[in-house]
């Protein structure tokens, strides 16, 4: 088996074009797999075609096929079966390097706004460190001004916004120094305190570790001692899992807002603007007057926005468990209960999409002074991208003490919830938004030299700071014969062609980066390197084939520019 990938434009193609050389024609199970993968999302691929023993694939995530290839291999082989390559290419290689209903429109609308995506950390493979799980961090757009993402946290995300978004206590401290309202709240450090404050603390009330995420040793509606005893328990068992800092040790209670009536919003703050808020409804089931709970729970599990197999899911299905018997149990029900026409029955308590609830657009009727107050948050702790948990009973007033307070916030929230509410409108444009403003430092000269012979380093990099009036302190990386330079100052020249090619392309510091090539044939091999081309210089011995292609790649404004020398 060989791979071949064709970076950017190409000879092939406008596309960055994978080709997977198998060991033998491809099976119809390869061939289904990848109609399965294309279908998803264009964001895996725009087509692909099999030709005798080979698959030419668009893709602008030629890492994921590098990695698919190998198992495609092995199933057209028969060396493993169609259930277990596809268990590896979703349970792996698209759920570590792509599986976030925010990573995908993310990456998808840079492609679409005609910026470049490169995986920062990873050079092959799917982790990037041992132990790592995932690997989501792409650097979007090349050199100057590029930015790095994973899911919807990026490289704008200042420091101390990350660092008070992890710790609820700090988030907490940061919220009244601001003078912005918050739930009551305090970090207990013993039972014997916690037996003290729960005297004249309002209850019910929530207990949970200060650093840890996800709901981890999380308790709600505590309202008796036993209650408090039990989750200050568990609390503990969550911290003790791991050895940790002592920061992630602290137990904090906070005032359920909930308990009085309160609803869940999450709402999104993008570059200090609102852009999308969206009340989050814990899972629930509608009555018919024939089918019981568990009946209804599997024909709402049948929504294919809850196949989780689907890597653009946007919504998750309801599992029975144990804590939903609790729930239901607590409210003298049980799966079994058939709820009379049109009843509707609550199964959940926490207003989580992790646990089957759905969302509601509410952007248009947020108060002016929310609005404020969440964007106050953000600017403050110098946050680009900040979800902001709001529990209130009315979102259409002010936020006061009387009716909510910001319960949490997130520099990585995921963000699907709010552009793809269950109910009302979506927001796909937001990540549009998004980009653009994250981008708009980003600026980088992309120049290709193709067939240019005795063109040594000092003179392109004199060529290039001519013809882009650069000033001396303006940066050009270079790319010839394996080998990278900065400056005319050789860096590296141990790299395979596409190694370095990437490591200009995710270098920030450069404002302009040229590609070398000795002649057509590396073209034809690597690609262009660009999705895009600022300017192609050229020798003037080129083939009538190559001629056409560059003719018409500028007609169509992939290349800006083509002089040749």
């Amino acid at each position: 088996m060989k791979v071949q990938v064709l970076q950017g434009l190409n000879l092939q193609s406008q596309i960055t074009t994978t080709i997977i050389e198998f060991d033998t024609k491809p099976s119809e199970h390869v061939i289904s797999i990848l109609e399965q993968i294309r279908d998803y999302h264009p964001i895996f691929m725009t087509k692909y075609e099999a030709t005798d023993n080979s698959v030419y694939i668009e893709s602008k995530l030629p890492h994921l096929w590098k990695v698919v290839a190998p198992v495609l291999n092995e199933l057209t082989t028969e060396k493993i079966t169609r259930e277990e390559a596809e268990d590896f290419i979703l349970t792996k290689a698209i759920k570590y390097q792509v599986l976030s209903m925010s990573t995908i429109p993310l990456l998808h609308t840079a492609h679409e706004l005609g910026y470049e995506t490169t995986q920062f950390f990873i050079r092959e493979g799917l982790k990037p460190k041992p132990g790592s799980l995932y690997n989501r961090y792409y650097t979007i757009g090349v050199g100057r001004g590029s930015q790095i993402t994973v899911s919807i946290a990026s490289s704008r995300d200042a420091y101390i916004s990350q660092k008070t978004q992890k710790d609820k206590w700090l988030t907490n401290t940061v919220i009244p120094r601001l003078g912005l309202p918050i739930a009551k709240w305090q970090v207990v450090e013993s039972k014997e305190e916690l037996a003290e404050v729960f005297k004249d603390f309002p209850k019910p009330f929530v207990l949970k570790p200060t650093g840890l995420v996800g709901g981890h040793g999380v308790s709600i509606n505590i309202d008796t001692i036993e209650k408090a005893f039990r989750a200050y328990d568990a609390a503990e068992a969550s911290i003790n899992r791991k050895d940790r800092p002592l920061w992630q040790r602290k137990i904090m209670i906070q005032e359920q807002v909930e308990s009085h009536g309160g609803e869940d919003y999450r709402i999104l703050v993008i570059d200090g603007k609102m852009e999308i808020a969206t009340k989050r409804v814990p899972a629930f089931v509608m009555g018919d007057g024939e089918h019981s709970i568990k009946e209804l729970i599997n024909e709402i599990n049948k929504d294919p926005r809850r196949d989780i197999k689907n890597p653009t899911h946007t919504m998750k299905p309801i599992v029975i468990d144990e804590m939903m018997h609790d729930y239901l149990g607590d409210n003298n029900l049980t799966v079994e209960y058939v709820p009379q026409k049109d009843e509707k029955v609550r199964v959940r308590l926490p207003a989580s999409m992790s646990q089957g609830g759905v969302t509601q657009d509410v952007t248009d009727q947020v108060h002016p002074q929310i609005k404020a107050v969440v964007e106050s948050l953000a600017a403050s702790i110098h946050a680009y991208t900040l979800g902001v948990d709001v529990m209130c009973l009315d979102i259409t007033k002010p936020l006061t003490r009387e009716n909510g307070s910001i319960i949490e916030i997130n520099t990585m929230p995921e963000a699907y919830l709010n552009l793809y509410p269950t109910y009302g409108k979506e927001y796909a444009h937001v990540m549009k938004t998004y980009i653009e403003k994250l981008m708009r430092d980003n600026k980088c000269a992309k120049i290709v030299i193709a067939g240019v012979q005795d063109l040594d380093t000092v003179a392109i990099d004199k060529m290039v700071r001519e013809k882009n009036k650069f000033h001396s302190d303006e940066n050009v990386g270079v790319y010839k014969s394996g080998a990278i330079y900065i400056n005319k100052e050789t860096i590296n020249s141990e790299l395979e062609t596409w190694e370095a090619i990437q490591a200009l392309k995710i270098n920030a510091s450069l404002d302009a980066i040229v590609l070398v090539y000795e002649d057509i044939e590396e073209i034809e091999q690597y690609g262009f390197g660009f999705d895009n081309v600022d300017m192609l210089i050229t020798g003037t011995n080129l083939t009538p084939d190559f001629s056409q292609k560059i003719s018409q790649y500028s007609s169509e404004g992939l290349i800006q520019e083509i002089i040749e020398v």
